[in-house]
C-alpha cells in the first residue's frame, strides 16, 4: 500500500491481511487457521464475514512455537564427542 504525503510516495507495510495471505505466509493449512482462530490460539479480527489477522500476531505465535536451538548444538555436539571418543 502507498500513501502519498508532501507530493512523495511512502510504501506502508502491509498488517492486517486474510486468512488466505496468513496461510501463505506460515504454510499452514487455511483449516489449521480457521480452527486456531476460532479456539482463540490466534488472535483475530472478524468484520462481518471476514476474518483479518494481525501479521505482529501471528510473528508472536511462530516465535512461541520455534524450538530452541541450544538441544540441536548439544545433540551434534554429543554425537561428534562420541565419535571421537570424549566429550566436548
Amino acid at each position: 500500500m502507498k500513501n502519498k504525503s508532501n507530493g512523495k510516495y511512502e510504501v506502508i507495510p502491509e498488517r492486517y491481511v486474510d486468512i488466505k495471505r496468513v496461510s501463505k505466509y506460515t504454510c499452514l493449512p487455511v483449516k489449521t487457521i480457521y480452527g486456531w482462530a476460532s479456539i482463540g490460539r490466534i488472535p483475530s479480527i472478524k468484520i462481518g464475514r471476514r476474518v483479518l489477522f494481525d501479521l505482529r500476531d501471528i510473528n508472536e505465535l511462530m516465535a512461541s512455537l520455534k524450538r530452541p536451538g541450544l538441544q540441536h548444538e548439544k545433540t551434534a555436539n554429543k554425537i561428534i564427542g562420541d565419535l571421537h571418543g570424549n566429550n566436548i
